[in-house]
């Protein structure tokens, strides 16, 4: 005799089914958790006549309860698991009566609200409907579901799990939100994680930005503490689980964005280990030397860092390999002594001092200590300037010139007596700085203690000078004469410098072929007379040698300009109005010639003066290098449209003109003032037989390294006649000493 369970799995008849197919599959869901009592068993036995002789059967068949457990437990023990369960045979009968469910029969388990996927209920309700799916219906009924739902068929393919089903269900055609998710955000938001990040040098300098900014960006943007590891090199972060996601996916796009190119510098010749972080600095890209023939490699964020990068190093490279100018020294005439000093402090005695410019060295300057040779003060009487009016100075011809083997050179007869080029014109220009010592740092710090400590006479300096090959600079800078002078007929320039470079360290010359072009730019009447209000007090603090970091940043590359329309401020009860200012930018002239330059240190005076005689031609539109016409052109464009997202073009880093290759030596914004200072003739001070000379003071922005500075020239003036050579030199007098104060100014109109 079978026992109660096998009896129910046997099948019913389709009528049967037919007649009770809605109330069997409504309730087929409690089946498939409970067991069947027998009273339950016997009722539906009588709902069939046609199973009358098997319910007679079971009833003569019956035994205890005693009995009838024990059979139920032989039974469970004996059944093979991988029989089918009773549920299952009941859903396949089902199936085979050709029921299947409908989007109605799972709608109706859909609840009509859920609470805040916040709460803690959210996570069991979500739980209880998921359990309720998977027990209602089969895999393939789900399955089903979601075809019928439409969902993507990313949630529809026949490989995923039935609870995987029950999930899309609930989730992409219901809206709940997914449980999964909400977990993964909790710990996202609670869970601190660490990682390393594995890089190279490369990546590292970018990542870290300029002094770390980026780096430190990166740190506060996503919250967490970053650290480096040394060996092997290797970000280590801390943070919570979400902001390492992110920040790991900010890190492998910027990684994947740096680019990486090889440049062979024209010199030939690696970069100094300090101009290489100074470029890199400069530029914002990573800079090494690769091997000793010339080659570096840039890797950079973006193309314009790239771009930089490479004038910077080609430039770098062409100032180390361009030619040196021979260095004089000027010896003034011993004055006669007073009967107050004694002869034991005669000859003077000289020093090496430590060198502090009011704005900051050039870029390319050695690392590390910067100094000048001065004359030592004597403590009874004797200064430690030069008095021109008892030494005649460089106008009255007393003094000497010598080169650093003391051999005594005429200044006038170098500078005269230069071989000029047939069908050009000459221009001799004297410059004021300073002939600065760079004394290399091992540590790379600046420092104090000079290369050659102690006070001796001049020609024990020039002989040192002449031995150990020191090397030498000259900085320009603005004299003090001329600091608390008003401006006038100022005007602004951008001016754009090539020259040529010699093929060999043995085909070094004295000479240097040069193209220079320039633009001038003016402003409407409007403008121009709104700022004219402004003028001597902006351009008399540009020019009167504010320190400004080398690293500084300007708005816009043709700062100058910009400095020159700026406004006042209206008061809070006026009304503001801002003129349009119309920038009108000139033909552009260029000139090519051939300049040398000649440096006289001077360590009695303040200043030192550089010399520059240039053998121009001036070139007409048609005979202009296409490439500068073509800058011009782009240039002029830029500075006159109204379009505020144009990018101003950059000038060619080199091209080739007349056979000979020219680089890009620089790239400035020029406020260019002249100013007509009283002069006396000479050691003469009597002011009635003085003369007005034209002094020329520039303040210069560096659009390549964004680095300030100021220049004065002084210009030989041919039309004066005979005494243009006298007034030159007395002019080179009266700015490099500090006895006479500037006169009165006197505007110089002609030059307008």
């Amino acid at each position: 005799m079978s026992s109660p369970l096998l009896r129910t799995s046997r099948s019913l008849c389709s009528s049967c089914l037919r007649w009770r197919h809605h109330r069997l599959y409504v309730s087929h869901a409690a089946l498939a958790t409970s067991t069947f009592p027998k009273s339950s068993l016997q009722q539906t036995d009588t709902l069939s006549p046609s199973h009358a002789p098997e319910k007679a059967k079971s009833q003569k068949g019956f035994r205890a309860p005693s009995e009838t457990k024990a059979d139920q437990c032989t039974s469970l023990q004996s059944r093979n698991p991988l029989e089918p369960t009773r549920v299952d045979l009941y859903l396949a009968s089902i199936h085979a009566a050709g029921l299947e469910p409908t989007l109605d029969d799972i709608e109706r388990c859909r609840p009509n609200r859920h609470s805040s996927p916040e709460s803690s209920k959210y996570a069991e309700e979500y739980n209880n409907l998921l359990d309720t799916l998977c027990r209602s219906f089969s895999k393939d009924q789900l399955r089903k579901f979601t075809e019928l739902y439409q969902l993507d068929p990313i949630w529809t393919r026949s490989s995923r799990r039935k609870v995987e089903y029950a999930e899309s269900i609930i989730e992409k055609q219901w809206n709940w939100p997914s449980l999964k998710e909400l977990e993964r955000r909790k710990r996202d938001r609670t869970e601190v994680v660490v990682k390393t990040f594995s890089v190279n040098p490369s990546q590292l300098f970018l990542i870290l930005g300029k002094d770390g900014a980026d780096l430190l960006q990166l740190s506060m943007q996503y919250n967490v503490h970053i650290s480096l590891a040394s060996n092997p090199l290797a970000l280590r972060v801390e943070g919570l689980r979400g902001a390492m996601k992110q920040l790991t996916e900010h890190l492998s796009d910027m990684k994947k964005g740096i680019i990486d190119e090889i440049v062979e510098l024209p010199s030939k010749q690696p970069i100094r280990q300090d101009l290489v972080q100074r470029i890199s600095r400069l530029a914002g890209a990573y800079v090494e030397n690769l091997g000793h023939k010339g080659k570096i490699r840039i890797c950079a964020k973006d193309p314009e860092k790239m771009d930089i990068a490479k004038r910077l190093a080609t430039r770098a490279s062409t100032e180390s390999q361009g030619s040196s100018s021979p260095l004089l020294c000027y010896l003034p005439t011993k004055p006669k002594l007073d009967h107050s000093v004694p002869p034991s402090f005669v000859p003077h005695t000289y020093s090496i001092y430590p060198f502090f410019s009011p704005r900051p060295l050039p870029w390319t300057t050695i690392k590390g200590g910067s100094f000048r040779v001065r004359r030592v003060a004597d403590w009874l009487g004797a200064a430690a300037t030069e008095d021109i009016s008892k030494t005649g100075g460089l106008a009255g011809g007393q003094g000497k010139v010598v080169t650093k083997s003391e051999e005594p050179k005429d200044l006038e007869a170098l500078l005269q007596s230069a071989p000029k080029t047939s069908g050009s014109d000459r221009l001799v220009t004297a410059s004021f700085g300073h002939m600065v010592l760079a004394s290399p740092s091992l540590t790379g710090h600046a420092m104090l203690n000079p290369p050659l400590k102690g006070n001796w006479i001049l020609s024990k300096i020039l002989k040192w000078l002449y031995t150990s090959n020191t090397p030498l600079m000259f900085v320009p800078s603005l004299p003090p004469t001329l600091l608390d002078t008003p401006p006038s007929n100022q005007k602004v320039l951008h001016r754009v410098l090539y020259r040529t470079l010699a093929e060999s360290q043995s085909e070094k010359s004295l000479q240097q072929q040069l193209i220079k072009l320039e633009l001038e730019f003016s402003m409407s009447d409007v403008a121009s007379s709104r700022a004219g209000e402004l003028e001597h007090s902006d351009s008399d603090r540009e020019l009167a040698g504010d320190s400004v970091d080398i690293d500084y940043d300007t708005s816009s590359p043709l700062e100058s300009l910009h400095d020159s329309t700026t406004f006042e401020q209206p008061s809070s009860n006026a009304k503001q109005t801002i003129p349009e200012v119309s920038v009108n930018v000139s033909e552009p002239t260029c000139l090519e010639g051939v300049e040398s330059t000649l440096d006289v240190m001077m360590p009695d005076r303040p200043m030192d003066i550089q010399f520059a005689i240039l053998d121009y031609t001036d070139l007409c539109a048609g005979a202009q290098p296409p490439v500068l016409v073509e800058y011009a052109k782009e240039l002029r464009q830029f500075l006159t449209s109204q379009n505020g997202e144009a990018i101003q073009p950059q000038p060619p880093a080199t091209f080739n003109f007349h056979g000979r290759t020219y680089f890009l030596q620089t790239s400035l914004s020029v406020r260019q003032a002249i100013e007509a200072t009283q002069l006396p003739m000479g050691a003469c001070e009597d002011l009635e037989q003085s003369v007005y000379a034209r002094v020329i003071t520039e303040s210069l922005l560096d659009l390549e390294s964004n680095q300030k500075s100021t220049s004065c020239q002084v210009m030989l003036d041919d039309k004066v006649g005979g005494q243009a050579w006298t007034q030159f030199l007395a002019s080179c007098d009266h700015v490099t000493t500090v006895s006479f104060p500037a006169q009165n100014i006197k505007p110089d109109l002609s030059a307008s």
